[in-house]
């Protein structure tokens, strides 16, 4: 299988866009307040660069040590990239995710929290972080119990702590619903990780502003219940070869 040329890109993102501004008047929300973010594990660094001509400002990476291997086509841009760890993130590897990545939008625990905070403070960077919540309650995946949609008491607890870190900045929350072939259906996980956010702020004090949610197979759908950023790899640039 050859690698995605430009053009196949170009048009996939003029298709996703379509579908990113029909999303948003549907809600009426302006598609302007909606950040794509382009899942780029196991791509080449030509397919980064293709991205970075097209304007894709953020992009979002699961392993470091990869990402380490194409790290000059995100850095020798001069436009404004975002670079975002998404993923478990693995102790050994929190140091490579403080020194070259912008943001971390799937922080899963309070133990990540405070070593990355430490390691920021020692080279002097701040980092925004997202929560990532269990949406699912799926023993396959990591972060915060949702406890079908309401906060619980060790995501509240933890969230204390995380808020006194110097060097992070906790900006939303993230989610991927469990797998279906029906986008519908991650629809009332959409609901319930907005719900979430807005709980946080209303009834806790937070200043929230963002929600993480919706892939390939559903980021419309993720769009009208509230999404500010969207992960798409695969309908923006093909499957993973």
């Amino acid at each position: 299988m050859t690698e995605i040329n430009k053009e196949q890109i170009r048009n996939n993102l003029s298709e996703i866009q379509q579908k990113i501004d029909q999303a948003a008047a549907k809600s009426g929300r302006k598609s302007s307040k909606i950040s794509l973010m382009a899942v780029t594990k196991k791509k080449s660094a030509e397919v980064i660069r293709c991205l970075i001509d097209l304007n894709i400002r953020y992009f979002g990476e699961n392993y470091p040590d990869e990402t380490l291997g194409k790290i000059e086509a995100f850095k020798e841009t001069e436009h404004a990239i975002r670079l975002c760890m998404i993923g478990h993130l693995q102790s050994r590897k929190i140091n490579i995710v403080a020194e070259h990545f912008d943001e971390y939008h799937s922080l899963d625990r309070l133990k990540t929290a405070v070593r990355l905070n430490q390691i920021l403070k020692m080279i002097n960077k701040t980092m925004p972080v997202f929560l990532e919540i269990n949406i699912g309650n799926e023993d396959s995946k990591s972060g915060w119990s949702s406890e079908n949609g309401n906060l619980s008491d060790q995501l509240l607890k933890d969230l204390e702590v995380i808020r006194t870190l110097s060097q992070l900045k906790v900006d939303g929350l993230m989610a991927l619903p469990p797998i279906s072939e029906n986008p519908e259906e991650s629809r009332p996980y959409f609901v319930r990780l907005r719900y979430m956010l807005e709980k946080l702020n209303d009834n806790y004090g937070y200043s929230l502003h963002h929600l993480s949610m919706g892939t390939s197979i559903d980021y419309p759908i993720a769009i009208e219940e509230g999404a500010t950023f969207v992960r798409i790899g695969t309908a923006l640039t093909g499957p993973r070869i």
